[in-house]
């Protein structure tokens, strides 16, 4: 039987976490793709792989940014549970024209 710490990343969903305007910029990468349970730990990984990159502050979606799953609604709830395949826009809460 397999260690469940070797495997643990692997049980968890593959999520992909794609970035528009400032956050592309900050996240020097227009993707990234991770495994997570939660909008927070998804957040956290992309966090964790670019430096320049700190969407979740004190548990909350930081001001700076706007979140939306799916391509369908957008949300500060960083406790919604994701499913495999499941796709994390990340844009940056940036106003201009």
């Amino acid at each position: 039987m397999a260690d469940r710490a070797a495997t643990g990343e692997r049980s968890l969903p593959r999520v992909r976490v794609e970035f528009y305007g400032l956050a592309r910029l900050r996240a020097k990468r227009g993707e990234l793709v991770v495994h997570a349970a939660t909008l927070s730990d998804a957040l956290r990984a992309a966090d964790a792989e670019c430096d320049d990159l700190r969407v979740v502050a004190d548990g909350r979606i930081d001001r700076g940014y706007l979140v939306c799953l799916n391509g369908d609604r957008f949300t500060t709830d960083t406790t919604q549970a994701l499913a495999g395949g499941d796709t994390v826009a990340v844009f940056g809460a940036d106003a201009g024209g």
